[in-house]
């Protein structure tokens, strides 16, 4: 029966984002406040890698439509570089390109689930991540899974009360988003065994791989036994090269199911701008200098927020963030009243359950969204209010 003006129910279920209700505060600052709640750098892209030089070397037919499974230079360039990380054994028909990492997790998920299937999503996690669960019809189950396995217990052990007969895959991202924890081998071999034994799938959420601060410690864990063919391994050209408003990731995998996968976008995106990938392809073939420059710079901030933010957070081993339990300075005010207190103070986090259900008295505060001589400032602001917080007295007017 006709619905309008009614959408659908799975629109009206989303939730908005989580600063939505902060935007007019924004406008009402004196000055802009510091943006430790974005997922985002302060870098600019590699030089080779900047727009103005990829619409350059546009060829003449530049402004057709291109293959929708990616410019191939750049699929066979994504799978050479990953070989040389760790990722052995793949070609051009192991990679396809989507619209930035969030496009690739659409894919795998439109792929691989069906309504009512369910998705293991080891907490905390990227925000978006249950959306995307739920846009196909399937159930993102949340499992604390970073604070048990800090406290000592095996993988097996946290994931086997949450496995049922409808369980289909597991979410995993290593350097974590929101808390930094890089997953070791011998972690990283549990989950695969999990995986194995339970027959399910894996999605790898790889956005942070190059920016975990021991890189040997990193392992991908489509490598491990029996996870070769049933993993899907998510990369982006916005993390890796600073290019998020390219809107260029790659998913990898087995080319059996990637095909399935690339029907998918097809219908959904049909194909990336040629532009942009050739964008990436000068960051995959000419940004490793660079790479490695910036995860000193990041490696440097991580060190200077461990030394100076006075808050409880476990160290961050990669990625860009750490993620701060505030239980004792809230004291039950809620997490949202606490941010907009905080705007006036100038500066601006994440809150946590943003990142799962169990996370409301956390906030993630990211250091790479400002350059360091900005970052030191802003932690000062930061601790400020959480000491005026321990001590019960107002934040400034």
């Amino acid at each position: 029966m006709p619905r309008f003006p009614a959408q659908s129910p799975f629109v009206s279920s989303l939730r908005p984002s989580v600063f939505a209700s902060i935007v007019a505060q924004f406008r009402t600052l004196p000055a802009p406040p510091a943006p430790l709640h974005l997922g985002d750098t302060w870098r600019q892209p590699p030089e080779a890698a900047r727009l103005e030089h990829a619409i350059a070397s546009l060829p003449k037919n530049g402004y057709a439509y291109a293959n929708p499974n990616g410019f191939e230079p750049l699929r066979a360039a994504v799978a050479d570089r990953l070989g040389q990380k760790g990722l052995p054994g793949l070609s051009a028909d192991h990679v396809h390109v989507t619209s930035g990492g969030t496009g690739a997790i659409a894919a795998v998920w439109h792929t691989l689930l069906q309504p009512g299937d369910e998705v293991l999503v080891l907490a905390p996690f990227w925000p978006l991540v249950r959306g995307i669960v739920r846009s196909v019809g399937g159930v993102a189950v949340e499992v604390p899974f970073y604070p048990a396995m800090r406290a000592g217990r095996a993988v097996a052990e946290i994931l086997a009360p949450f496995v049922t007969e409808r369980t289909v895959a597991v979410y995993v991202t290593s350097p974590n988003n929101p808390c930094g924890t890089v997953l070791s081998r011998a972690q990283l071999g549990e989950l695969a065994a999990v995986c194995v034994q339970h027959d399910l799938w894996a999605l790898a959420d790889e956005a942070y791989h190059d920016f975990a601060y021991a890189p040997a410690e990193h392992a991908f864990l489509a490598t491990f036994p029996g996870m070769q063919s049933r993993t899907a391994t998510v990369l982006t050209a916005s993390k890796s090269y600073a290019l998020a408003g390219t809107r260029i990731g790659f998913l990898v995998g087995d080319p059996v199911w990637l095909d399935a996968a690339r029907r998918s976008t097809t219908h959904a995106i049909y194909q990336v701008p040629l532009v942009c990938q050739l964008s990436a392809l000068q960051a995959v073939t000419h940004g490793e200098p660079w790479v490695c420059e910036t995860r000193e710079l990041y490696l440097a901030a991580r060190d200077l927020t461990h030394r100076t933010l006075q808050a409880r957070f476990d160290p961050a081993q990669g990625g860009g963030y750490v993620f701060a339990d505030l239980t004792d300075e809230l004291d039950g005010m809620p997490m949202m009243q606490y941010l907009h207190d905080l705007l006036r103070e100038g500066v601006c986090i994440s809150p946590g359950d943003a990142f799962g259900d169990a996370f409301s008295s956390f906030a993630r505060i990211c250091y790479t969204a400002v350059p360091i001589d900005q970052l030191g400032p802003a932690l000062g602001k930061l601790n400020r209010s959480l000491d005026r917080m321990r001590r019960r007295m107002p934040l400034a007017a």
